[in-house]
C-alpha cells in the first residue's frame, strides 16, 4: 500500500533528503563490493560493507536494508549477464529512496513513526489515508520503503492480510483453468460459460505508447519519455487489478474453487520472434497479473495451482493427442486424430484445468505435466470427486463471456 506523507516540515524534508542520500551511498558501497567479489551472497556482502555503511551515519536497521537492496541489484545484474545479454555496470539512482526495516518504523493511527537511529528519538509523519484503506493499517507488517516523486514523499507499506481458509465440504473442487496470452489477455472456461479479456485493444494502446516514446526519443525529450512510461505502467497496473478481481469473483461463484495457471517463468528468454513481437512479450505484465490473482485469491480462500505450460495449446482435451498440426491457426484448434475442434484459447484452458486436476490428485510434483497422449481425462468427467469443466465447443470463434 502506497501512501503520501502529508506536508512534511522543512526540517523533516531535510532529514529525509539527507538520509536518502546516505542510503543511496550505502547501497552503492554494497553493490560495488558485490561486483568486485563477483558474489551475491548476502553474508559476504554484509561482512565486507557493514562497517563502511555504518560510517556514513546510518542506523543499523537502515544498514541492513541497504545491504539487502545491494544484494537484489547484484542478483539482477548477474542474472542479465548469465542470459548472455548486454549489461552495463549498474549504479544506484537517487530515486532509490530509503529502506525501512520492520523495527525502524511503526504506524500509529494514521501517522508514520520513523526512528532516527538515536534511542528514543522519532520523527512523526502524518499520512494521507483514504477512508476505505484506514482499516487496513492494522495489518501493516514487514519492511517498508520511503521514496520521493517530484517534490512529494511517499511510503510503501507491506500488508499481511488475514486469509480465509478454503472450506471443503466433500463435494470436490471446481477447477477453472486460466490461459494467459497476448491476443486474449485471459481465457477461463467455467461451468456457465467462458470468461475472456480481449487483448487487442490493450496491445494497440501499448503500441501507441511505444510509438509516442520513439517520437519523443528522437527529439531527446527524456523527461517526457519517463512520464509516458509511468503513465503506461499505472494504466497496466490498474487493468491487472481489475482482471484479477474479476477472476477471483468468478471462482467464488462455485463451490471449493481452484484457479489454475501455467508456470510461465522465463518466457521472455524462451520465446523469440520479430522485434515487434519481442516488445509485446517484454512489455506484457503477466507476472503482475498472476501475483494480483494470488494475493486476492489467498484473501478470499481460493486455491491457486500452477502447472507445466508444455503442450497445453497443442493437446486435444478429448483424446489426448498432442502435435503442432492440431493448431493450424492462432485462434483455431482441430485435432488431426479425432476431429475435435474449438477455440484454441478455450482448449488451452481445458488442458490447464486437466493438468491442475493431476496436481490435486497426485500432489505437486517437480514438474506438473499433462498426461501422455491418449491418457487425458474425458471431457466433463470428474476424477476422485474433482470436477473439471471441460465441455466440448465446436465454435472456433467463441467470443462471448459470462
Amino acid at each position: 500500500m502506497v501512501l503520501k506523507l502529508r506536508s512534511p516540515s522543512k526540517a523533516k524534508r531535510a532529514w529525509l533528503d539527507q538520509t536518502a542520500e546516505r542510503f543511496r551511498q550505502g547501497v552503492q558501497l554494497g553493490l560495488d563490493a558485490a561486483l568486485s567479489a563477483k558474489t551475491s551472497n548476502r553474508g559476504k556482502i554484509h561482512a565486507a560493507t557493514y562497517a563502511s555503511i555504518r560510517a556514513l551515519g546510518l542506523p543499523s536497521d537502515y544498514c541492513r536494508m541497504a545491504v539487502n537492496q545491494a544484494v537484489q541489484l547484484a542478483r539482477s545484474h548477474f542474472g542479465v549477464r548469465k542470459s548472455k545479454r548486454r549489461a552495463r555496470k549498474p549504479t544506484v539512482v537517487r530515486s532509490q529512496g530509503i529502506g525501512l526495516g520492520a523495527n525502524a518504523y511503526r504506524v500509529v493511527g494514521t501517522t508514520l513513526r520513523v526512528s532516527t537511529g538515536n534511542r528514543g528519538e522519532y520523527l512523526w509523519f502524518p499520512l494521507c489515508v483514504p477512508a476505505r484503506w484506514r482499516d487496513r493499517l492494522q495489518y501493516v507488517k514487514g519492511d517498508a520503503r520511503l521514496f520521493k516523486r517530484g517534490s512529494d514523499w511517499f511510503v510503501m507499506l507491506p500488508l499481511k492480510m488475514p486469509t480465509t481458509p478454503t472450506v471443503c465440504d466433500g463435494g470436490g473442487e471446481t477447477v477453472i483453468g486460466v490461459d494467459l496470452g497476448i491476443v486474449r489477455l485471459a481465457t477461463a472456461k467455467h461451468p456457465q460459460g467462458v470468461f475472456l479479456v480481449n487483448g487487442k485493444p490493450i496491445r494497440h494502446r501499448r503500441e501507441r505508447f511505444a510509438s509516442l516514446r520513439r517520437r519523443l526519443q528522437r527529439h531527446r525529450r527524456t523527461d517526457r519519455v519517463r512520464a509516458m512510461g509511468d503513465r503506461e505502467r499505472r494504466w497496466m497496473t490498474d487493468l491487472n487489478h481489475k482482471v484479477s478481481r474479476q477472476l477471483v469473483d468468478l471462482a467464488l461463484r462455485y463451490p471449493n474453487p481452484v484457479l489454475a495457471f501455467e508456470r510461465l517463468d522465463g518466457i521472455r528468454d524462451r520465446v523469440r520472434g520479430s522485434k515487434k513481437f519481442n516488445r509485446m512479450v517484454s512489455s506484457w505484465a503477466f507476472r503482475q497479473l498472476v501475483d494480483f490473482v494470488q494475493y486476492k485469491a489467498e484473501r478470499a480462500g481460493v486455491r491457486v495451482v500452477f502447472v507445466d505450460p508444455r503442450k497445453t495449446s497443442r493437446t486435444c482435451p478429448k483424446c489426448g493427442h498432442a502435435t503442432r498440426a492440431n493448431r493450424p491457426e492462432q485462434s483455431h484448434f482441430r485435432c488431426v486424430a479425432c476431429g475435435y475442434q474449438g477455440n484454441a484459447d478455450v482448449v488451452a484452458s481445458l488442458n490447464i484445468a486437466a493438468a491442475a486436476l493431476d496436481v490435486l490428485r497426485h500432489g505437486p510434483p517437480d514438474t506438473a505435466r499433462l498426461g501422455q497422449p491418449g491418457q487425458a481425462p474425458p471431457v466433463g468427467e470428474g476424477l476422485d470427486g474433482v470436477k473439471v469443466w471441460a465441455s466440448a465447443h465446436t465454435d472456433p470463434n467463441l467470443e462471448s463471456s459470462a
